[in-house]
């Protein structure tokens, strides 16, 4: 049911549809389409390359019903993680300030990926540019109005644009500490990856490439062990020709580096398609300094790749900042980072 269209022509436009009764914004620009469901972390569960007919994002399909996607929306489009990944017994120290989070991964007892991922955004701004694109602002609103407050009593506004043009899908996020106290800078995505995105391929002819730089090493409970080793021979193909993601179980935490993919500078991940000659590319700001690939056990017909700003664990690790990432806003402060997912063809 559309309740509202933007139209600036049949390529460019904004719709309002309904989801069981639930509002989603669905959009094109640029030869591509997206939609975003602001009742679940304002994530955006579709995007399609309309030129040549990909499907880029694991979205729910028919089967999934609202309520078993709202329940687990991390292993569907462009989830919001705050803070990413895992903490280590819930347990985190800001300054002086120490925090305790509710226990959610009960066989690890660890706190994991966050709460904003399933709350309601509020969709601020819808946005027609004259250049043909399309821009979507989503809000969270966040204070002692909220019922996790008791556990983070911080408050903060939390903005995610999304930016549709033949460029790709932009995103950028940004967070105004709007507290009086320093607040972490924690911001990951769960990005869920269709694999194979072109129907008319299979998932062995798709190559992951990524622009990682060390792994981190991690216990029996997915936290990083202190331990960062260099790239094996094997890990090193991420550079080159990169690796086929399936047939076992991938679940590894990397620093980020800038590396150079015959003659293209990259900095993020690339999954391609060998067959068909396309490039889906995860452009990241350098801001997300380390990345985590997750494959739900390498017989799925997904892969998550998951920028974020801070190491696993980061509040935790015995290590100096500039391995774990940690960093704070000040007191009405902001921060903000961008990221980028676009197709080439050879």
């Amino acid at each position: 049911m559309i309740r509202l269209t933007i139209s600036c022509n049949e390529n460019t436009w904004v719709k309002e549809v309904l989801w069981e009764n639930h509002k989603c914004i669905h959009f094109a620009a640029g030869g591509y389409e997206a939609t975003i469901v602001p009742d679940v972390g304002a994530n955006l569960i579709e995007l399609k390359d309309t030129k040549i007919n990909l499907s880029l994002l694991r979205s729910p399909n028919k089967k999934v019903d609202f309520k078993t996607f709202s329940e687990r929306p991390q292993v569907y489009g462009i989830p919001v993680l705050f803070p990413p990944n895992r903490i280590e017994d819930g347990k985190l120290k800001v300054g002086e300030k120490e925090y305790e989070l509710p226990i959610n991964e009960v066989k690890n007892n660890n706190y994991i990926h966050g709460f904003v991922k399933n709350e309601r955004w509020e969709i601020y701004r819808m946005e027609i540019k004259k250049e043909g694109t399309v821009e979507i602002e989503a809000v969270f609103d966040y204070n002692e109005s909220h019922a996790f407050y008791k556990y983070f009593p911080n408050s903060f506004r939390f903005k995610l644009v999304y930016k549709l043009s033949k460029e790709g899908l932009k995103q950028t996020f940004t967070i105004i500490n709007l507290s009086d106290e320093e607040i972490p800078v924690a911001i990951g995505y769960h990005t869920a990856f269709n694999v194979p995105f072109n129907e008319d391929s299979k998932k062995e002819d798709y190559r992951l490439i990524v622009s990682a730089n060390r792994r981190y090493e991690q216990d029996g409970r997915n936290l990083p062990t202190g331990r960062i080793f260099e790239l094996s021979d094997d890990e090193k193909k991420y550079h080159t020709d990169g690796i086929c993601p399936f047939g076992y179980k991938i679940e590894t935490h990397y620093a980020l580096k800038e590396i150079d993919v015959k003659g293209r500078k990259l900095y993020g991940a690339i999954i391609e398609d060998t067959k068909k000659g396309l490039k889906l590319i995860y452009e990241l700001g350098r801001e997300y300094k380390y990345i985590v690939i997750w494959n739900d056990q390498g017989d799925k017909d997904y892969l998550c790749i998951e920028p974020q700003t801070w190491a696993i664990n980061a509040p935790n690790l015995k290590l100096d900042k500039a391995l774990t990432g940690f960093r704070t806003i000040a007191p009405k402060q902001s921060w903000s980072e961008v990221s980028r997912i676009f197709v080439e063809e050879k």
